[in-house]
């Protein structure tokens, strides 16, 4: 079985260097261009089936390239949403490493839980 690990587009948030974990923060048009670009890299692999996180981004990317290979969007796994960063969310990520060093405290997900 071969497995590939393609992470979702840009968001507002990437951009502006926000921690994103489990907000559902949607794709914006360059995180749109990313996922077509990606069907290009993942053209010639064979791919059986794209599957995602339930969050509207991952979704979006995994539907753009499952249409750009001619397959069928999977379904979508909740053990695939990114980490928790709870009182983080949204903060620029300079601000919650300054608060809570390496990312711990605040109530985020432990590295070791998401891994």
């Amino acid at each position: 079985m071969k497995l590939g690990f393609v992470r979702h587009g840009q968001t507002q948030w990437n951009l502006e260097g926000r921690l994103q974990g489990s907000s559902d923060i949607p794709l914006n048009d360059t995180g749109r261009s990313q996922a077509r670009e990606a069907v290009k890299v993942l053209g010639a692999g064979g791919w059986d089936v794209i599957v995602s996180s339930p969050l509207s981004r991952a979704r979006e990317t995994a539907q753009i390239i499952a249409e750009g290979l001619g397959l069928e969007l999977g379904p979508s796994y909740d053990l695939l949403i990114e980490r928790d960063y709870a009182q983080g969310e949204g903060m620029v990520e300079t601000e919650a490493l300054a608060l809570w060093p390496d990312k711990n405290g605040g109530g985020i997900e432990p590295l070791d839980s998401v891994v």
